[in-house]
């Protein structure tokens, strides 16, 4: 991970030596390793010589690497649905030498073919995520165990009275192994005569069925939004968002780009907006970028479809030949300066000869991020408006 993204560095004791784990901004449990983590790596089962293993939803690798050093016969494969999780989990497992761990995107099952058997399955189940979900993951995990195998999450203590409810409704057999001071560490075993019941379909049926939340109303759209997805809170959508389209010109830029897609607020928007627009879109969750297509699909707005790109970093996916005429987007206060910077840096070779950057962020960090970035990075600032403790600035080229 490039030095700009880097926010902690920790250090984890296991198998006799001490893994050291690069976490980057924004991602879950970046000021200390989770205590549902450490929880589960305290009791974890025996693990069989060259057994093939899953850490599901491994963030920046520390229940999948560990496993790779205890085991280092075995092979452990690590996914998650954020793409900056996993190409963190894949530079940790380099930088500590364990050859035997991998990771790959995948949003729930779907990059893990049915036929895979693992011995084990690990995973910190997602607080928000939902019982749908929840059942899909037991159900998913359990027909992917070996003969013997067995998924062991870690819960916490709010989860347990569904997850017992789940339990008798579905028929699974669960053990509860430990509990701690906010977590629990739960044991299931497949039984002999399951049958497969999930699937890894994306189609929009089943991507509600398993994650959809609710409706948000955004500059007159109706978009569905998914459970256990971040960055969609009242103030921003309330109050940043509609301040930023607030901002923007009348007359149709002829190539746009929205930051950060999430499920499809901003960019969708923009669509609306500008139906003769070419318009791009960066997301990073492969969860937001699916209910983004799903929303844009259910809208059948005018114009050419937006182009998504997925990816862990923004300012890694720009190519040499964009040039937008007009950037859209945010300065996360949670990723913190160096990134702002470096987003900032590769936006200025993307704009396209007099093209500009509409940029909302928190008044703020306008104040303590915006001058310095814009001095060094040869950048003009032009405060457009502010409004409820946010600001929009106009970016160009000096």
């Amino acid at each position: 991970m490039l030095a700009h993204w880097q926010k902690s560095l920790f250090s984890l004791p296991v198998a006799g030596r001490r893994l050291k784990l690069s976490i980057p901004h924004s991602l879950f449990s970046t000021n200390r390793l989770d205590e549902g983590t450490l929880l589960l790596l305290a009791h974890l089962p025996p693990l069989a010589e060259g057994s093939r293993l899953l850490d599901m939803g491994c963030g920046y690798g520390a229940l999948g690497l560990a496993l790779a050093a205890i085991s280092p016969s075995s092979s452990v494969l690590m996914v998650d649905r954020d793409l900056l999780a996993v190409e963190q989990a894949a530079e940790n497992a380099a930088a500590n030498g364990l050859a035997n761990a991998s990771a790959a995107p995948s949003l729930g099952f779907a990059a893990i073919a049915p036929s895979e058997r693992f011995a084990l399955i690990l995973c910190n189940i997602p607080a928000r995520i939902g019982p749908s979900f929840t059942v899909h993951l037991v159900e998913g995990a359990m027909e992917r165990l070996a003969p013997g195998g067995e998924l062991r999450l870690v819960a916490i203590l709010d989860l347990l009275p569904e997850l017992e409810r789940l339990t008798a409704e579905q028929g699974w057999q669960m053990l509860e192994v430990a509990r701690g001071r906010r977590h629990a560490i739960l044991s299931f075993r497949a039984s002999a005569e399951r049958r497969a019941t999930t699937s890894n379909s994306g189609d929009d049926d089943t991507l509600l069925a398993l994650y959809g939340r609710d409706a948000l109303s955004f500059a007159g759209l109706s978009l569905l939004r998914p459970r256990d997805y971040g960055g969609d809170d009242k103030e921003r959508m309330a109050r940043a968002l509609p301040l930023l389209l607030d901002s923007l010109p009348r007359s149709a830029p002829a190539s746009l780009l929205a930051f950060r897609c999430g499920y499809g607020a901003l960019p969708l928007a923009l669509r609306a907006r500008y139906p003769g627009s070419s318009i791009t879109t960066f997301e990073r969750d492969l969860l937001g970028a699916a209910f983004a297509r799903l929303n844009e699909r259910r809208l059948s707005l005018e114009g050419a479809p937006v182009k998504y790109r997925e990816g862990a970093r923004v300012e890694a996916l720009f190519t040499p030949g964009d040039r937008f005429d007009l950037a859209v987007g945010e300065l996360s206060p949670s990723f913190g300066e160096q990134v702002a910077e470096q987003e900032l840096s590769a936006l200025r070779g993307a704009l396209a000869p007099g093209g500009a950057a509409h940029l909302v962020l928190l008044e703020k960090l306008e104040r303590r991020w915006l001058g310095p970035i814009a001095a060094r990075q040869r950048l003009r600032s032009i405060r457009l408006m502010a409004r409820d403790g946010y600001t929009i600035v106009r970016i160009t080229p000096s």
